[in-house]
């Protein structure tokens, strides 16, 4: 049987991934606009070769904004608003026929434990999700519940 292939929105370094990894599960991309947290990423599920030689040649992709090619490598580093924006990623994203999408969109702006700003631009965030949902029409969604996601600011 051929492993469920799965897309981690808002990946950080790789937590869902990992889990998903460890039960069968096989990472596609995933999209991280922190380089920082993207690079452990990389590391984390380098598939194959010298992994500080595959991020340095990566790292061109990334300056060059060419998401195509960094999804082939395995990790975006861009705002996952960006990626939406990209007709030619989202296609190569739709080819793939993904099983599964998971992620963990910042919650900082609407979570219950915070201050909960509504002006906060990370609140959209969780929208962006849904919009990938739409376009890639996944057999099976997992997306961190934060308290406050869905509830009114007053």
């Amino acid at each position: 049987m051929p492993e469920l292939k799965f897309i981690d929105l808002f990946a950080g370094c790789g937590g869902m991934s990992l889990g998903l990894k460890r039960a069968g599960f096989e990472p596609l991309v995933a999209i991280e606009k922190s380089e920082m947290a993207a690079e452990t990423y990389f590391y984390n599920f380098h598939r194959s070769g010298d992994p500080d030689k595959a991020w340095a040649n990566h790292l061109a992709s990334v300056q060059e904004r060419d998401y195509v090619n960094q999804a082939k490598r395995g990790v975006v580093v861009a705002g996952v608003e960006e990626v939406l924006e990209d007709e030619a990623t989202m296609r190569w994203l739709e080819d793939k026929q993904v099983d599964v999408l998971v992620g963990g969109p910042p919650c900082q702006g609407f979570s219950m434990a915070g201050r909960r700003n509504s002006d906060d631009h990370r609140n959209q965030l969780p929208e962006h999700f849904l919009k990938y949902i739409e376009e890639l029409r996944p057999r099976a969604v997992v997306v961190e519940n934060v308290l406050g996601i869905n509830r009114r600011f007053t």
